[in-house]
């Protein structure tokens, strides 16, 4: 490695501390308790995220597609977002206006095409091996070369949510070390998803307070991260794993432990964002969406809750 080159180590410490800055003693005291090596393995037709007590192992691939699922996840608020709205400010249900929107054939589509690349890319040898949508940024480190706001706030959400798979990760490493593996998989998997949310959350009204930020703005942030956090486990999970097996519960019930109990107000864009990116995947599914005319939060619920 050439002097001054970031190691794949130095790049998930930083990924982890710009999406929670008010830990980074925290993370940096965890990293020395536990000093797990970070792996780059080679790319497959697959995914590779792991951990065990000594490493984490990821594929360059991997954070490829993460990329991926977070810019075109920002595309649902274009598509579904202006339904969601209606609906909750009493306009009719959203079957009923995406029905009768002649507009939404050509936007969906556009957005399907984005989705349907992620799963070409996961699919994929390599990263070079399959197309990138060419309105879609490449990866990159640096934010503010990107000139468009919406793609900034893509970028934004993207690292937050890559953020969480390594906060996830990293608890696998604690628990192993520490002797503390629970002796259902399924119940490991759901901790440690439930500890990279709290990690993400637990210290917001602190940050908030002394950075001179509105409380509800950062959580919003943050929660929308998750959300496409969400996305990203939904999309990388075969269709024939989603209902759970020996190692996972089902993703409605990872998504549900993301998602529910998040304290914003019933119509916030945080609910606005969660209940297009649930349409979408459920359109996906071709799975009719039958939902009474609600708010956005009682909206996002409901289709949670969609088997």
């Amino acid at each position: 490695m050439s002097e001054g080159q970031v190691t794949p180590r130095q790049a998930v410490i930083a990924l982890m501390k710009g999406a929670v800055p008010e830990r980074a003693d925290d993370i940096d005291s965890l990293w020395a308790r536990y000093d797990p090596d970070v792996v780059l393995s080679d790319d497959s037709r697959h995914i590779t995220l792991n951990a065990c007590k000594e490493r984490i192992t990821v594929s360059a691939k991997t954070m490829d597609v993460f990329w991926l699922i977070g810019f075109s996840g920002w595309r649902a608020i274009e598509c579904y977002s202006p339904h969601v709205v209606i609906s909750a400010a009493g306009g009719g249900t959203v079957a009923d206006l995406m029905r009768a929107d002649e507009e939404l054939g050509e936007v969906e589509r556009a957005y399907k095409e984005r989705i349907a690349a992620v799963q070409d890319l996961i699919a994929a040898p390599d990263a070079t091996s399959s197309p990138w949508p060419p309105d879609l940024p490449r990866p990159s480190a640096d934010r503010e070369a990107m000139e468009d706001m919406q793609y900034k706030s893509a970028f934004d959400l993207s690292c937050l949510a890559a953020a969480f798979t390594y906060f996830h990760e990293f608890r696998h490493v604690m628990l192993d070390r520490d002797n503390e593996r629970p002796g259902d998989l399924r119940e490991e998997e759901m901790a440690c998803d439930v500890w990279a949310r709290s990690f993400l959350t637990a210290h917001l009204a602190q940050y908030a307070l002394k950075n001179g930020h509105i409380y509800q703005d950062v959580l919003r942030k943050r929660s929308m991260g998750l959300a496409v956090a969400a996305l990203i486990l939904h999309e990388i999970t075969p269709l024939w794993e989603q209902g759970g097996n020996c190692q996972y519960f089902s993703l409605a019930d990872r998504l549900h432990a993301l998602l529910d109990n998040t304290p914003l107000p019933a119509n916030d864009h945080f609910w606005i964002f969660a209940a297009s990116l649930l349409i979408g995947i459920l359109r996906q599914r071709h799975i009719a969406i039958n939902a009474p005319q609600s708010g956005a939060r009682e909206l996002a619920l409901y289709l949670l809750a969609k088997p």
